[in-house]
């Protein structure tokens, strides 16, 4: 059979579409960005309004010229309609511009009728516009290859055209919801990027000012970065009639920035009296994004160095220490992350020896004591000066090294304390590492008290977990000693599965190895003593974790290890009221077990095509029984 060379396809009226969208961009150039001239205005509308009345009639035409029954004919009528409807969107356009709005004045009685009627044409128009153009557009694509004389599919061009006006209505739902909240000034955050919220724990600190304190947030006017931070510390300031926000442009109050020493915008100074802090960011937001995402603890950084005295943390030396050790080129851990957490929150950092008293007296500016994992014996003398300390209302934080083996009986059994120094191991409950039986000494643990040095921790049990790398354990030494009626409270347990590994094989062997609840740290407190010696009448408060590898810089980073160091230090120095979690919106790295690696594995090479493929026969074998 031979096939006709010249069929005409429905390709072949495309110009007629671009016509009339080229004609409504020409009048959008001219009522949107040619505002001076009122008669180029005109001359494009005109030629605007041309176009389209032009590609109309060629469409009645095509129509007309395939017969009045015909399905070509149906087909032209379908995109002369979208024509039309398009054409309507501009007469609700030019029915509430300002020249109409002008005429029509003396209609209505009330400026607010006048403003509701033009706010609801304005939301109408491009709702019609736009659900006229994309079922044209939809259309076209459909009906361009078919013979508009022979073989034209108006079930198809159905479906396209509803498609169409799916997506257009869609689109304008999205809109319209958008419009409305924006009206009752009402925001939902779907992006990648978000800047972090205020805290609860930031919001207690702030409730909890007794003196003004101020935010000034300097940057220009009609700044990306400048409403992300005024939206963090206006809620802020909703806490508290104590904290006020003020706004600033460095440029436009040069004696505000002098003072308060802030040397540009992208900067906000937080002033309390005549003490100030600075949080750093950019007036630029992709630059400042790492910053907004992490402003929280930011802000409680500075927050601290000004709300309290500079507190003082003395770390003990001499005994092969982490920390000391890693500087000093020997065997030990680096604690540079802790240390930096220590400065954030407003302590100052010294060393605690034989040359700064350790075997006499504990300075009497030590906010805290801290023993980090030791790996040779303390002195007598220094457990004397310890225990003296302790007696007298002091805040000791100890992180035992089970590895080195040493006997802490003499500073933990007088208060109910009993350190072993057996390596506990999980099989089910670890870390993976180098996915062998090692792994099974890195503990992943979510058992927490409801004690306060753990309570971020226990409310978040089920996002947050404390490693720990070849940790001992705790028990009670039976007995309270000669101390006086010491309350312990363990505030971390070991999970289900955990044996002690006293050969350290990596397996369990019984007897002597066996499973059952192990805890890895307890928190100790002892009322003041009323003999006099307490002169500050301090409770005496203490620490134990049996591991010290869980603060060091291998793992200090995760959420969990950090925020058992520094909710049990705020518990020891007695600011319970700033305990909580930081907001952040940092990306947290995901990590998979063996086993559920092996399971994504399995479920993206296999389960997923096999399902693609079997819905893929599924939906082949209805359509040919349909047909």
């Amino acid at each position: 059979m031979n096939r006709p060379e010249n069929i005409r396809r429905g390709s072949s009226g495309i110009y007629l579409t671009a016509i009339y969208l080229a004609a409504m961009v020409l009048l959008y150039f001219g009522e949107r960005l040619v505002l001076e001239s009122n008669t180029v205005r005109a001359i494009l509308a005109a030629i605007s309004l041309g176009g389209i009345f032009y590609a109309m009639a060629s469409r009645l035409g095509r129509g007309r010229s395939l017969g009045k029954d015909s399905a070509g004919a149906k087909a032209e009528g379908l995109l002369f309609r979208c024509y039309a409807f398009g054409l309507l969107a501009l007469l609700l356009y030019a029915a509430q511009s300002d020249v109409a709005m002008e005429l029509l004045q003396s209609v209505f009685g009330r400026a607010e009728s006048a403003e509701r009627y033009q706010t609801v044409l304005a939301v109408l128009w491009p709702i019609v516009w736009l659900c006229s153009t994309l079922p044209l557009l939809f259309i076209e694509i459909s009906y361009g290859p078919m013979d508009i004389e022979h073989t034209v599919d108006l079930a198809r061009i159905g479906r396209s055209m509803r498609s169409g006006l799916s997506v257009a209505m869609t689109l304008c739902l999205v809109f319209t919801i958008n419009y409305i909240l924006s009206e009752f000034d009402k925001k939902i955050d779907l992006s990648y990027f978000k800047t972090t919220h205020p805290s609860e724990s930031s919001k207690k600190m702030v409730g909890n000012l007794s003196e003004k304190m101020k935010a000034v947030l300097f940057f220009p006017e009609a700044n990306d970065v400048r409403e992300q931070v005024a939206n963090y510390f206006d809620e802020l300031a909703a806490s508290s009639k104590n904290f006020v926000v003020e706004k600033a442009d460095h440029a436009m109050s040069p004696e505000k920035a002098k003072e308060y020493k802030v040397s540009g915008n992208g900067m906000v100074a937080l002033v309390k009296g005549k003490k100030s802090e600075k949080i750093t960011l950019n007036v630029k937001l992709d630059r400042a994004k790492t910053k907004l995402k992490k402003l929280d603890a930011e802000f409680q950084s500075a927050f601290m160095k000004l709300a309290d005295k500079r507190k003082t943390a003395y770390f003990t030396v001499g005994h092969e220490e982490f920390g000391r050790a890693a500087r000093q080129g020997a065997r030990g851990s680096s604690l540079r992350d802790l240390r930096g957490v220590l400065k954030k929150l407003n302590y100052s950092i010294k060393d605690l020896g034989l040359t700064q008293g350790l075997a006499s007296k504990v300075p009497d500016d030590a906010g805290v004591v801290i023993i980090a994992g030791p790996q040779k014996p303390f002195l007598p003398e220094e457990i004397r000066t310890l225990q003296t300390y302790l007696g007298t209302g002091g805040r000791l934080m100890l992180f035992a090294n089970p590895e080195a083996d040493l006997d802490f009986s003499a500073l933990l059994e007088p208060y109910g304390l009993k350190m072993t120094n057996e390596i506990l191991g999980n099989d089910k409950h670890n870390y993976p590492v180098s996915r062998t039986p090692a792994d099974r000494h890195i503990l992943t643990v979510n058992r927490f008290s409801s004690h306060p040095a753990v309570s971020t921790l226990s409310r978040n049990s089920s996002k947050l977990a404390t490693i720990l790398l070849g940790a001992g354990h705790i028990s009670r030494a039976g007995k309270k000693g000669a101390k006086g009626p010491a309350k312990v409270q363990f505030i971390v347990h070991g999970m289900s599965f955990t044996y002690n590994d006293t050969n350290r094989n990596f397996k369990i062997d019984p007897p002597k190895e066996s499973r059952k609840t192990y805890e890895l740290a307890a928190a100790l407190t002892m009322p003041a003593k009323t003999d006099g010696s307490n002169k500050a009448g301090k409770e005496t408060r203490l620490i134990v974790v049996a591991d010290a590898d869980c603060i060091t810089d291998k793992v200090f980073r995760n959420a969990g290890n950090a925020y058992l160091f520094i909710d049990s230090l705020k518990w020891l120095v007695g600011e319970e009221k700033y305990i909580g979690a930081t907001s952040s919106e940092e990306d947290v790295r995901i990590r998979h077990t063996r086993k559920e690696d092996l399971l994504w594995f399995y479920l993206s090479i296999f389960a997923m095509p096999a399902l693609i493929l079997g819905a893929g026969l599924v939906y082949v074998r209805r359509r040919r029984k349909k047909s």
